[in-house]
């Protein structure tokens, strides 16, 4: 299970990171980073989710990622300052509190905390590993097995617990969780009714919980 960048770092470097910036608090919706822009500033998010999102050149939306407390948005641009616009956008997808770098002081903390390059070279290798997955699969699987292992990597990503049901608690609407595992809403309204069908699922109104765990990472193999 990849852990968050804030809970790997050491916790002098932790400390040091948490010194620099400033703590700034974003509503549901409102932008963090904006696709276009040339800023290098660089987030690191210590409550609430925000999806990574592309606009198409069609004018269509594709969700690449769910951001959860700990994780850092924007690394690429702080650490390519010289690389161009910012290629994604990254919105709060619920309350999100997030303290905020500029590239500069990254930049300069990466410098005298050689730890935490490792940690940084290592949450990289874990995104770019993770897209290289999803794009095999989205050649090789069918939508239902793609959502399952949606699902199987959203519940490694929790706390375990004994409990009949698990809670994914996503959030993103049907045609964002469409657009994350490269299929059409209508294909994801199917692949659900399948998994809903042979009991390893359960939904609701923006709700989906996972009745079967043992079943569902067979089902995702």
């Amino acid at each position: 299970m990849a852990v968050p960048f804030l809970q790997t770092l050491d916790p002098q470097d932790r400390s040091a990171l948490m010194a620099l910036g400033h703590h700034r608090r974003f509503r549901r919706g409102a932008p963090l980073i904006v696709q276009g822009d040339h800023s290098d500033s660089i987030f690191v998010l210590l409550r609430g989710r925000a999806k990574v999102t592309v606009d198409t050149l069609d004018g269509h939306e594709i969700v690449l990622a769910v951001l959860r407390s700990g994780d850092l948005a924007g690394e690429f641009e702080a650490l390519d300052h010289d690389g161009g616009p910012r290629t994604a956008s990254t919105v709060a997808a619920e309350p999100v509190e997030c303290q905020v770098l500029t590239g500069d002081e990254f930049r300069s903390f990466l410098d005298s905390h050689p730890r935490a390059v490792r940690v940084v070279l290592k949450i990289i290798v874990q995104r770019l590993r993770a897209a290289d997955r999803r794009r095999i699969d989205s050649g090789t699987l069918d939508t239902a097995h793609r959502l399952a292992r949606l699902f199987i990597e959203l519940v490694d990503q929790r706390d375990p617990a004994d409990v009949p049901t698990i809670d994914l608690d996503i959030p993103l609407t049907q045609h964002e969780l469409a657009t994350l595992i490269a299929t059409s809403r209508e294909s994801l309204v199917r692949a659900l009714a399948v998994m809903r069908a042979g009991g390893l699922i359960s939904t609701a109104r923006r709700r989906i919980s996972v009745c079967d765990l043992d079943g569902l990472r067979r089902y995702s193999q």
